[in-house]
């Protein structure tokens, strides 16, 4: 019988003694058939899908390839068996091998190896550094493996060419397989390619590439048409120099074979395994982004898988589920920077209790569980399952202390649970002796509580929607600004009393649940606690959901109109109230109610739900039942997180429009709030309104600009002889760790805001369908815009006009304690803090400056000039605060020092450029030297200033963005007669009265 052959495009390899020997490449003339390869041919083996295993293959071998969904033409090429001591002849070539002096192997490594002696099947491919000749490197299955000498409970699946360094796989191809990786991207194949083969294809054009883990997932990639690359391990993808001691000896560098296809611009998705064990995933994640950067660092365009399905490969994924959901695996793969935020979103613990229901009902939580992490979809009753939980603990005289981040949503849920809210105690029968909820603004000794978590001894702590309250705790420019570092001490404390000794615990319940809540409390109470987890994964009958692509929402306003007049009941979800936003509840309200006067439309916002004199006034307690007497529903963020509107056949649909004001999330679940199966029609910004810090999304540099800024702001409170030991200074490194995960997750998805929300969509199982046009508008546009200038002028106005003649700062406080305030108290309480602030007559040009950031460009003006010789003075008094309290809360304490900022405006000049009416042309030597200066320190100019500059800003540009910060602009002139004829600009804008209003600032400070 002849010696059995394998074919890898045009080359014959024969197999004698299992040792891989080349001959002659034959001619194309020369028809060889391969004996035993019943079908295969020289023209690429081609296998079809009823191939039966060939005679080299056995049959188990081959079924496992084919469970991994290869082609058989992709195994015949690839795999064959081997048994008995022919099975040593593959892993031991390398030169390092031990072996006597007569040249047999150590008897320590045949008894160490004699496993292989059974059968086994060996995968190769071929190797771009030679040629792109057969690879003599590959792998060994053994049927029956040998244990891991290291882990004692676990097996050595595969087997490599012992002392000889990894290599990557490169599987052959049959022509199909490669016709089809050519047809997805559209890359012919020309004779010459054929000649050299299908790897040098890839390498030449720069085909994109899917970069996974083990040969069988390489084979199944290939199938469906990925030129895909198979490492042995996820490490195996670079090697990290290291000397006989294991330290490092030099860089981590990627592996030859990766290198030579690491070429600029080329697309590389890194497809490795998705592990639950949570010390598996942050090897894996280690890996993944070790290799990403030194991909990305050879410009390479890096992108990385994430499924949520449970399959662990991605050749399990295409096995179980079909080619369709692993395509769109890959084809929504992350960025680095996206993948890295996502890993942020990810909760790794292990799960006690999986569940697949509607409903979570009643829990039989472990008694020894100290802390209970409660991740399940919205509508599917996280709340209702703690009442018997708090009913059990007021039995036993547990104290039970909910925390929410506002106020009528915590009492709302306190009412569903069974307890009182704080302002309501008084009315309780038991006090506050068995607990009560509480907003975390509150939770400090000088707040309505006056809160002492000293007092509470093994509480029962919930936190429902976990991510919200934290990071409303650690960002919120609300009542708790103020106190933050009291309120993260008391949130220490309480922590520590509820997971220490005794029968306190800590429950944390949201749909979006992440490792981060449990970062947080853990870190916090400085604990090593095992998260009791419940996950649900429930999914309700996905939406039809219709998404509006345009640039903006008004062909989503024109459909809405349209439905209204249809006889339809929306409720409609946005994300901003004020009447500046013509997408806002205020101006879509109007609107509305001017188009259809005939119906009954609630507006529900912060301001309507605090106006007794509004029939929204306190309607989030009883929700379900006001709005069945409203025929159109405006809700605002107010209604956001934590509300369930469980109402059936009334509203027939739901709207959203969300400008990138509220994290994706949260735009996600104003979806979902009402839980009725009816269709959504939504419409969101491409880009988001806001980012956290300096707007990045890799934690190191959020991180790093808070700390410089930290440390330059602490120098120059040295430097006017505040003794200040930044040592000394707690920063609380656990909070503020959570806060730039967060951050940058958030920042993630404003940067991506529409793509980011339309995926968390498709995650959660939606059909979404795209709507491009609707037909004409009419005058539309034009009307809505009228119709939010006319709102905001009539706001400014009442504000300017209305009556502070009797207000005294003492009145003024107790009407910002107050928490019910008619339209009337509110435009009162805002001009006087505007007569406050400025000094000067309030009109309405100044309250719309005022909401454009008036005030901060004011002050910096200020200081930057007439008041320069206060600044050190007003910085100071704030970091004597800190020194006192001997705790710094970074975000906000670097927010409120003004001296780093004006000093980098000195240190760019800009005082030079708004003196004297100077006029201005972009090749002025000092505005020159400016833009290179601020060019050349981009990342402090983004950290101090949050500007961000760009290689091709001219000096021009640059300036206008400088001088935006003092609330100055630049008028254009003319231009030049002679030369180049360059434009002639001037800085503008001092003239707005701001004269006045810094003359009563150095009264006041004076």
């Amino acid at each position: 019988m002849a010696t059995p052959c394998r074919v890898w495009f045009g080359y014959v390899v024969k197999q004698r003694h299992n040792l891989l020997q080349i001959r002659e490449k034959p001619t194309v003339f020369e028809e060889k058939v391969v004996e035993n390869y019943e079908g295969a041919s020289l023209d690429g083996g081609i296998w079809n899908e009823t191939q039966s295993c060939p005679s080299p293959i056995e049959a188990r071998h081959w079924e496992e390839w084919r469970d991994s969904a290869v082609a058989p033409g992709i195994i015949a090429l690839n795999v064959v068996s081997v048994s008995g001591s022919s099975a040593y002849d593959y892993l031991f070539y390398g030169q390092n091998v031990p072996r006597r002096n007569d040249g047999r192997l150590r008897d320590g490594v045949l008894h160490q190896y004699r496993h292989i002696e059974g059968m086994n099947w060996w995968c190769s491919g071929i190797d771009p550094l030679d040629d792109y000749r057969p690879m003599q490197w590959g792998c060994l299955k053994p049927d029956r493996p040998r244990r891991d000498p290291n882990k004692v409970h676990k097996v050595i699946k595969y087997e490599h060419p012992l002392r000889v360094p990894t290599r990557a796989f490169f599987l052959a191809v049959p022509d199909d397989i490669w016709e089809s990786v050519a047809a997805r991207y559209e890359k012919p194949i020309s004779p010459e390619d054929r000649a050299l083969g299908f790897w040098h294809w890839v390498w030449r054009y720069n085909i994109p590439v899917v970069l996974c883990e083990g040969a069988k997932k390489a084979g199944a990639l290939l199938t469906l048409g990925y030129a895909a690359i198979a490492l042995p391990g996820v490490n195996g993808g670079y090697r990290s120099p290291k000397d006989e001691y294991g330290q490092p000896t030099g860089d981590k560098h990627l592996i030859p074979d990766v290198q030579h296809f690491a070429t600029l611009g080329r697309a590389i998705t890194l497809c490795f395994d998705h592990d639950t064990r949570p010390e598996t995933v942050q090897r894996v994640n280690m890996a993944i982004a070790q290799t990403a950067r030194l991909l990305s660092a050879c410009g390479c365009k890096v992108a990385i898988t994430q499924w949520s399905h449970p399959e662990k490969g991605i050749d399990d994924l295409i096995a179980a589920r079909g080619a369709a959901v692993a395509e769109e695996a890959i084809a929504l793969s992350s960025t680095l920077e996206q993948w890295q935020v996502r890993e942020y979103s990810r909760l790794s613990y292990h799960a006690a209790l999986i569940l697949g229901q509607r409903y979570l009902g009643e829990l039989a939580i472990p008694e020894a569980a100290k802390l209970i992490m409660l991740k399940a979809p919205k509508g599917s009753g996280k709340t209702e399952s703690f009442a018997p939980i708090v009913a059990e603990a007021i039995r036993n005289g547990q104290p039970v202390l909910l925390l929410s981040h506002r106020v009528q949503l915590a009492q709302a849920i306190a009412d569903r649970v069974g307890i009182p809210y704080i302002s309501e105690v008084r009315h309780s029968e038991t006090g506050i002796l068995l607990g009560f909820a509480l907003c975390v603004d509150s939770l400090h000794p000088n707040g309505q509580a006056r809160f002492n978590a000293e007092h509470w001894r093994e509480p029962l702590v919930i936190i429902d929607e976990s991510e919200q309250v934290i990071w409303h705790a650690l960002s919120a420019n609300t009542e708790v600004k103020k106190h933050r570092v009291e309120v993260l001490s008391q949130l220490s404390q309480l922590f520590k009393n509820a997971l220490g000794r005794g029968r306190g615990r800590i429950i944390l319940a949201d749909a979006d649940l992440s490792d981060l809540s449990a970062e947080m409390v853990l870190g916090l109470a400085e604990a090593q606690v095992t998260p009791w987890v419940v996950i649900n994964h429930w999914q309700g009958q996905p939406w039809n959901i219709y998404h509006y692509n345009q640039t903006t929402p008004i062909r989503w306003l024109a459909a809405l109109e349209a439905h209204i007049e249809s006889g339809g009941k929306p409720f409609i979800a946005v994300d901003s109230q004020k009447a500046k936003s013509k997408w806002g509840t205020k101006v879509l309200e109007a609107r509305l109610r001017k188009q259809f006067p005939e119906r009954r439309i609630l507006r529900i916002d912060s301001e309507t739900i605090a106006d007794p004199q509004n029939p929204a006034y306190g309607c989030i307690q009883r929700l379900n039942q006001v709005l069945l007497d409203y025929d159109i529903v405006l809700a605002s963020p107010s209604i956001g997180i934590g509300v369930s509107i469980d109402i059936k056949g009334h509203f027939t649909s739901v709207w959203g429009c969300f400008q990138g004001v509220v994290p994706e999330n949260a735009a996600r679940q104003a979806l979902a709030r009402v839980r009725e199966d009816v269709p959504r029609h939504l419409w969101v910004a491409r880009h988001g309104l806001g980012k956290i810090g300096n707007g990045a999304m890799n934690l190191k540099s959020l991180l790093a600009s808070e700390h410089k800024r930290f440390r330059a702001n602490l120098k120059l409170l040295q430097d006017v002889a505040l003794v200040i030991n930044a040592e000394e200074i707690n920063i609380n490194r656990t909070a503020l760790n959570v806060f730039g995960k967060m951050a940058c997750r958030i920042n993630a998805g404003m940067i991506h805001y529409r793509d980011s929300v339309l995926k968390g969509l498709t995650g959660e199982g939606h059909a979404i369908t795209h709507v491009d046009d609707i037909g004409e508008l009419g005058a539309l546009p034009q009307e809505i815009t009228a119709q939010a200038r006319q709102i905001y002028q009539k706001e400014c106005e009442d504000i300017a006009v209305s009556d502070t003649s009797r207000m005294t700062p003492a009145n003024y406080e107790a009407l910002q304690q107050q928490r019910a305030k008619t339209a009337a108290e509110r435009q009162q309480e805002r001009k006087y803090r505007l007569q406050q602030r400025y000094g000067v007559e309030v009109t309405p040009e100044l309250v719309e400056n005022d909401d454009d950031g008036y005030y901060a460009q004011l002050r910096l003006f200020y200081f930057l000039t007439i008041g320069r010789e206060r600044l050190p003075v007003r910085d100071r008094k704030l970091g004597e605060k800190m020194l006192k309290s001997k705790s710094a809360w970074l975000p906000d304490f670097n927010a409120s020092q003004l001296g780093l900022v004006v000093q980098a405006l000195e240190l760019l000049g800009i005082a030079g450029f708004i003196a004297d009416d100077r006029e201005l042309r972009g090749n002025d030597a000092d505005l020159l030297r400016m833009a290179n200066n601020a060019l050349s320190v981009k990342w402090q100019v983004k950290t101090v200033l949050g500007i961000t500059l760009s290689e091709n800003d001219s000096p021009i540009v640059i300036l206008r963005r400088l001088l935006h910060k003092i609330g100055l602009k630049l008028q254009y002139l003319r231009r030049d007669g002679t030369g180049d004829r360059p434009r002639v600009y001037r800085a503008v804008g001092s003239d707005d009265g701001r004269d006045a209003i810094f003359q009563h600032w150095l009264a006041y400070e004076g």
